[in-house]
């Protein structure tokens, strides 16, 4: 992993560039060169030491060592860099949407997702159909390509997995007032509505608890596909939109409309 100086973050547009700005702009076109050049293995390993940083913060006996250090001043670049994949190469970072999300809760505190929202904090990973967040219960929702979802809480920053399907996950949605969530695979042709758990005083998810999710409802569909070949048409091949808190519509990408209620 590239080690940054703090000088890496306060490089100022013009020339001449003193060594340290001249060598923090270098070290920023090389990791930008080193993501789009391996997509997988760029967010694979940024994730993985996310996930050692987490494991290191929940033990409280661990000192933070010089990754940590490292990848916590890192943060702004590395969305930055997440950004750049996002709108280059949409298709290399749906494979890994799980990982991609890990490294955007990290980098983004979630009180401040939790007060703007996620499409307002980070508008590049919301373009994914397969990326769902919830004003109300301030939670994400990601679809993996092994058919499972990733249910992020935004308040404590646990994500507990669901699998719910046999194929890739297509799309994802939160009802308006949060209760439900649906999700369908174009693989199995099914949509799936998951409920939320609710406390005695009728709100969503207890405070502090793990989101726990029971599927009520599975529908089988009708086969939807790609209007031609290519790697790129699976990522907008069709989005669940909510008309109400109970009904929703799979609308393909044809414009045919499918209509459900919970």
């Amino acid at each position: 992993m590239i080690h940054f100086t703090p000088s890496f973050y306060s490089v100022t547009m013009g020339l001449p560039l003193n060594p340290p700005a001249d060598s923090a702009r270098s070290a920023r076109h090389a990791l930008s060169l080193i993501a789009t050049a391996r997509p997988p293995a760029f967010i694979t390993t940024i994730a993985k030491e996310v996930h050692r940083h987490n494991a290191a913060q929940a033990n409280s006996q661990s000192q933070q060592n010089i990754h940590t250090t490292t990848l916590a001043r890192a943060k702004t670049e590395i969305l930055r860099v997440i950004d750049i994949l996002i709108e280059k190469m949409p298709g290399d970072v749906v494979d890994l949407l799980v990982e991609v999300m890990d490294i955007i809760m990290y980098c983004i505190e979630g009180s401040l997702v939790k007060k703007k929202g996620l499409q307002e904090c980070f508008p590049a990973i919301c373009k994914f159909y397969m990326v769902g967040y919830c004003d109300r219960s301030h939670r994400i929702a990601v679809g993996a390509r092994q058919g499972s979802v990733a249910l992020y809480d935004v308040r404590t920053g646990k994500c507990q997995n669901i699998h719910g399907h046999k194929g890739p996950i297509t799309a994802v949605s939160f009802a308006p007032d949060g209760r439900y969530l649906a999700t369908y695979s174009s693989a199995d042709s099914h949509i799936s509505f998951w409920q939320m758990n609710t406390s005695l005083l009728g709100s969503i998810g207890m405070l502090n608890s793990a989101p726990q999710l029971r599927c009520i409802k599975t529908y089988q569909v009708p086969p939807v596909q790609p209007a031609s070949p290519g790697s790129q048409n699976h990522l907008k091949l069709a989005r669940l939109i909510w008309t109400s808190n109970r009904n929703v519509i799979l609308m393909a990408h044809d414009g045919k409309e499918h209509r459900f209620m919970v």
